[in-house]
């Protein structure tokens, strides 16, 4: 089941620093992302759910996952990819992509029922044109509250005797704010290896506020409705995407395509998906 993004709203005192910073340079200094490949990685990928849906938000049972890793039946047909923080290795924030099974009783997406037919003409007409094996949901979108916790609380005696010592803790406070951008980069970097050339997502009105002044804005968004919380539904081609932040946000878009490395295909391109890496 998607919960759409899971991610905590920033603050607003935060809304014009990243005009001023070198996106890319903050993030990476503090952050790398990587795709989840193993199931070493998958396992802190369901962690970091478990962490944000069973304990932060109460969204499922932590009583169902005793091995205190979220999962759901989604994840075997997903992608998954994880950020971690480059001095401690601590997982900071996980997403996955899910894609359309190999069979009729696999392929749909966990929005698709309960929201898509909720969307105007276009976005239904859209949505209906995409080929299906090319579209997937972004979903588990979630920043750990733990990781925010550790890096306020480095300069504590406490803090620093229980806990990881952040000796980046001011450089990992200004690029918090670009976490969701870099959930973006690893959300283009699995599309590009999946042949992925459609994106849709279920978020809090918030979030999209939030990737709007980052110039990340989707084609399609349907209005708010009651779907785990107040959400709105999006679809977007992802190129069109892409190419629009490159034109509001040539910053955030070298951050999320590295520099131009990743680029996702265009839906009339021939094309080859390169492996099928899932959990």
């Amino acid at each position: 089941m998607n919960t759409g993004f899971a991610l905590h709203q920033e603050t607003e005192n935060t809304k014009d620093q990243e005009i001023q910073e070198d996106v890319s340079t903050i993030f990476n200094s503090v952050f790398n992302v990587q795709l989840a490949t193993s199931p070493e990685v998958i396992n802190k990928v369901f962690e970091v759910r478990y962490q944000v849906y069973c304990i932060d938000r109460h969204f499922e049972d932590p009583d169902c996952f005793a091995d205190k890793r979220e999962h759901d039946a989604y994840d075997p047909r997903s992608a998954h990819a994880l950020i971690r923080h480059r001095i401690t290795g601590d997982s900071v924030a996980a997403v996955r992509l899910v894609m359309a099974g190999d069979s009729p009783e696999h392929s749909d997406f966990p929005m698709e029922g309960p929201c898509i037919h909720r969307m105007d003409k276009p976005a239904r007409d859209a949505f209906a044109g995409a080929r299906r094996e090319q579209i997937a949901e972004i979903s588990r979108m979630a920043v750990s509250r733990e990781f925010r916790r550790r890096l306020n609380e480095d300069a504590s005696a406490a803090g620093i005797s229980d806990l990881a010592c952040y000796s980046d803790s001011e450089n990992g406070r200004r690029a918090m704010p670009y976490i969701s951008l870099g959930l973006f980069a690893g959300i283009l970097q699995m599309s590009v290896r999946h042949g992925i050339t459609h994106w849709m997502a279920i978020m809090e009105p918030a979030q999209l506020r939030l990737l709007k002044r980052f110039g990340v804005e989707f084609d399609h968004v349907g209005p708010v409705m009651e779907y785990h919380g107040r959400r709105r539904p999006a679809f977007t081609e992802a190129a069109s995407l892409i190419d629009g932040i490159k034109k509001r946000r040539p910053d955030v878009w070298s951050l999320i395509t590295d520099d131009g490395r990743y680029l996702p295909a265009k839906p009339d391109t021939a094309y080859q998906v390169k492996e099928r890496e899932v959990a």
